[in-house]
């Protein structure tokens, strides 16, 4: 037989008695995916209790990833399960130090759990709570800027929900410190202006009116001192006839005089009345406030 053909029967052979084995490697590669799909779910619901800051739930999923065969030595969840007890004792420090009135402690050991894991939802939520808390002691101690200071730190760490309980707070504290002028305010002020505006018009025009005539009668004594009515000199007469114009133009504006003196009448008894009746408490109403002995926004009602 040729030499090719033998290499061809002994390929043949090594194909037979080899496909056993092929299938049984078959077997054993189906069977290691069963096993890893249990790992991965034990490990993925360890993660998502790790990510959420639930660490004893988390060790105890991660506990599970090392019961399964071939994953005893798994250095993913062995290191995990370190993780999670240091998360648990941090969090039992933490607490302590709360329960304490440590509250310096508390914020640094938080700080420690959210450098173990940044995604840590319980930290986040403890953090908003306690500067929460104190920034509304503070508030009802109406120190207002401190108050402010936590009510902001606090909005780093809160869910969307809190967030908008606290900005109401920080928006509270600035309607207190940088109060807008009311509308009774501006209607003083309003009135008040009126009422001198007026008012100076009103003497500029009588004014005006007083010494126009003054200037004529002054003329007419020099230019006609028997009262005859005739005015020889046409120098005399052209001074005469213009400073009988300008009190004439001065006398038609006694109307507008008038008005001006009623409005700055009127602008001053509304300037006396504001200043003097103070409006009243409306009888019912709604108060957001922050409470001291809580966390959030306390809600009352007045009659």
């Amino acid at each position: 037989m040729s030499k090719p053909l033998h290499q061809f029967i002994l390929f043949l052979l090594l194909s037979f008695a080899l496909s056993p084995s092929i299938r049984v490697m078959g077997r054993g590669v189906a069977l290691t995916v069963v096993v890893d799909d249990e790992y991965d779910r034990y490990k993925k619901r360890g993660d998502d209790f790790f990510k959420e800051g639930k660490y004893f739930d988390a060790r105890r999923q991660y506990q599970n990833c090392l019961e399964v065969p071939g994953f005893e030595n798994d250095a993913y969840a062995k290191e995990q399960i370190a993780e999670c007890t240091t998360g648990l004792a941090l969090r039992q420090q933490a607490d302590d130090a709360i329960q304490k009135n440590q509250g310096q402690e508390a914020i640094k050991l938080f700080g420690q759990l959210l450098n173990l894991n940044p995604d840590d939802a319980i930290t986040k939520a403890q953090l908003a709570d306690y500067y929460e808390r104190i920034g509304n002691q503070l508030f009802n101690q109406k120190r207002y800027l401190e108050a402010k200071t936590d009510y902001t730190e606090a909005i780093k760490y809160a869910t969307a929900t809190k967030k908008e309980t606290l900005v109401i707070q920080t928006r509270t504290i600035d309607d207190i410190l940088f109060p807008k002028p009311s509308k009774r305010i501006g209607l003083k002020l309003l009135t008040g202006v009126v009422a001198v505006g007026a008012g100076a018009y009103a003497y500029v025009l009588r004014n005006d009116y007083h010494s126009k005539m003054d200037a004529l009668n002054q003329i007419s004594q020099t230019s006609d001192p028997t009262g005859s009515g005739i005015i020889d000199n046409p120098d005399t007469y052209r001074q005469y006839n213009e400073a009988y114009n300008a009190a004439q133009a001065a006398q038609q504006k006694n109307g507008l005089f008038k008005a001006c003196i009623g409005i700055a009448a009127v602008a001053t008894i509304a300037e006396i009345y504001l200043l003097v009746h103070k409006p009243k408490p409306r009888t019912t109403s709604l108060q957001w406030k922050p409470s001291s002995q809580s966390w959030g926004l306390a809600i009352s009602y007045t009659f």
